[in-house]
């Protein structure tokens, strides 16, 4: 669990680094986007002041310039009444003085006023003496030209002081970048949460791969010494089994009391050499369906004398096991449960399907597993019972993998442990494909 976490929190660190660098490149981008976006707006209030001083109206100004017609949405000269005494393009009918509180205003009386996405930037100029050109004549067919009043003589062209000039820029470039940016971040960071989760599941099932090919190689070595050591044991007990039978022939029964211990000890030794062989034999047998409530139906009045499936068990459920390993499993589950030191009618099991499993949980208010062996109850040998060979549970780990199931172990809410082992569910269609294909057809 410790490894999980912590591939978890570098996983999130590199995806934050990562996407502080993608929002870094965003602003970046957005800042060149941004002074480029100035740049042009120079650009073209000279190239615009420049064109007016030779020409009568704002439409002889933009012919033949598509840079001007293109980029200046509207101009228009407002009075000290802020009605507009020239209005060309889209400019607003009546000038708003309040647009000035939001704009940067430079020291020779211009404001600059970009809108909320700033893609069109409105310039105004606070003049006293404007010389423009006056607008005469009716306008050119098809011209955003709008004449408010005609201005009868070029005196009239000099309005008095609070004369405001404002000219409005749009910039399609800037709308652009702004857009693909806005879009190309949440991609990048959804791409490189995809990429961080991806390398971080390789490299869990690196690890669990080099975790497993350690363990086979301790099976190995472990599975030859243990073999040989039950093979070289099992003579000497038989010899020990034949001469204590002898013994309780010939000897008075003051002295059979010593010779039953001797049967004892000799007992337990034999069933570890049968569990280590059990534990070393081939893991998967032979499957068969099996309906895992009949088996546990059979085994609960056996070990505990009483059914110790719950109601809502489901009966119906099948899955393909070695039935004497399957055995094996349940009992050693219960037997565990019946010995973690709580009332024996608390011991109970469950089956159901959840999510295409046939799940078994096996539940007692025992003292529970401590944390710190929550990762070594699998180990082969490992066990705190003063009486137990901590074989079981190794067996019981090999035969559920073999059979592509899985085993776990939590904590029960109020005490206690709560044992869940699932296998894949089997139907009859798996039977016969064949057949189950054509009837569906």
């Amino acid at each position: 669990m410790k490894h999980r976490a912590a591939s978890f929190a570098a996983a999130l660190f590199c995806w934050v680094l990562g996407s502080a660098l993608a929002l870094f490149i965003v602003w970046v981008t957005r800042d060149r986007a941004r002074l480029i976006r100035d740049n042009d707006n120079e650009q073209i209030l000279s190239h615009l002041f420049t064109r007016l001083r030779g020409y009568e109206d704002f439409d002889a100004a933009f012919a033949d310039q598509p840079l001007l017609s293109e980029r200046i949405a509207g101009i228009a000269l407002y009075g000290e009444d802020r009605a507009p005494l020239y209005r060309w393009g889209d400019a607003p009918p009546v000038f708003d003085a309040h647009i000035l509180e939001g704009g940067n205003k430079s020291r020779f009386g211009r404001y600059a006023i970009p809108n909320k996405q700033g893609d069109r930037v409105t310039f105004v100029f606070h003049i006293e003496r404007p010389n423009l050109p006056p607008q005469t004549g009716a306008p050119a067919e098809g011209s955003r030209h709008r004449r408010v009043r005609r201005v009868p003589s070029p005196p009239a062209l000099y309005p008095a002081p609070g004369t405001y000039l404002s000219i409005a820029i749009t910039h399609p470039a800037y709308r652009r970048a702004r857009t693909v940016t806005a879009v190309i971040f949440p991609l990048c960071a959804l791409a490189l949460l995809a990429a961080v989760l991806y390398i971080r599941r390789l490299y869990l099932r690196t690890r669990e791969y080099r975790e497993r090919i350690e363990a086979q190689k301790n099976l190995v070595v472990l599975g030859t010494a243990a073999s040989t050591l039950a093979h070289e044991i099992k003579n000497p007990l038989l010899s020990i089994r034949l001469q204590t039978g002898i013994l309780r022939k010939t000897l008075p029964n003051a002295a059979r009391e010593e010779l039953e211990v001797i049967d004892e000890e000799v007992e337990r030794l034999s069933h570890l050499i049968y569990r280590v062989n059990d534990f070393l034999r081939e893991a998967e047998g032979n499957t068969v369906p099996l309906n895992p409530y009949d088996m546990l139906a059979e085994i609960g009045p056996r070990l505990c004398g009483r059914d110790i499936l719950t109601p809502d068990s489901r009966k119906d459920l099948l899955t393909r096991l070695d039935p004497c390993r399957a055995r094996s499993v349940f009992e050693n589950i219960i037997r565990n449960a019946l010995e973690a030191g709580g009332e024996e009618g608390e011991v109970a099991a469950t089956v159901g399907l959840r999510g295409g499993a046939v799940v078994i949980s096996v539940f007692d208010r025992g003292k529970g597993i401590p944390e710190a062996d929550m990762k070594r109850i699998f180990d082969p040998f490992f066990t705190r019972k003063s009486a137990g060979t901590g074989i079981g549970l190794a067996i019981s780990k090999r035969f559920v993998d073999a059979a592509r199931g899985y085993i776990r172990f939590a904590p029960r809410r109020g005490g206690g442990t709560v044992v869940t082992i699932g296998f894949p569910e089997w139907t009859a269609r798996q039977a016969h494909p064949a057949r189950s294909s054509g009837v569906a057809g």
